[in-house]
């Protein structure tokens, strides 16, 4: 439509280009872009400030959502005073994500302002494959007790 009104006034071909290029560029915005705490369906990475380790996990609701509830869990847990019995039996207790292990046994301080969304995948199982697979990807620098939601069938030789 932009193309037969400009014909119209005999505007050069070069300019109907440029023109045509910046419409394009300057009043086309398919979609605002959605902030990382607003993401779903996604497998994220945790990092630590004190060491390299990071918690690898996987949500289907809000990404923002999910890191509150696990500052949440980290800030009850390690705003707690502290006697040498309760440290010492503190060392031993397991908390569900092991992120909070991590924070609690090692006195290590969380970076939740380096939490990223690393992959996207709107299926559960296949976004549980993601999360083992990325889990798997940092080995020993994972917090994650095990390899992710997702454990690999064990398949036994044929007799």
């Amino acid at each position: 439509m932009l193309t037969v009104i400009l014909l119209e006034f005999a505007v050069p071909v070069w300019l109907l280009c440029f023109c045509c290029e910046l419409f394009v560029t300057v009043l086309v915005h398919p979609k605002d872009k959605q902030e990382k705490e607003d993401l779903t369906e996604c497998v994220y990475k945790v990092p630590c400030a004190n060491c390299d380790k990071t918690y690898i996990g996987e949500t289907g609701r809000k990404f923002g959502v999910r890191l509150q509830e696990h500052r949440t869990e980290v800030e009850s847990k390690t705003e707690r005073k502290f006697t040498r019995s309760l440290r010492a039996s503190s060392l031993t207790e397991h908390n569900k994500p092991a992120l909070t292990d991590h924070a609690t046994q090692e006195n290590h301080v969380i970076n939740w302002s380096q939490a990223t969304v690393i992959d996207r995948e709107p299926e559960r199982f296949t976004r549980w494959f993601k999360e083992a697979i990325h889990t798997r990807k940092e080995g020993q620098q994972a917090m994650n007790r095990d390899e992710g939601s997702y454990q690999q069938p064990r398949i036994r030789p044929l007799s």
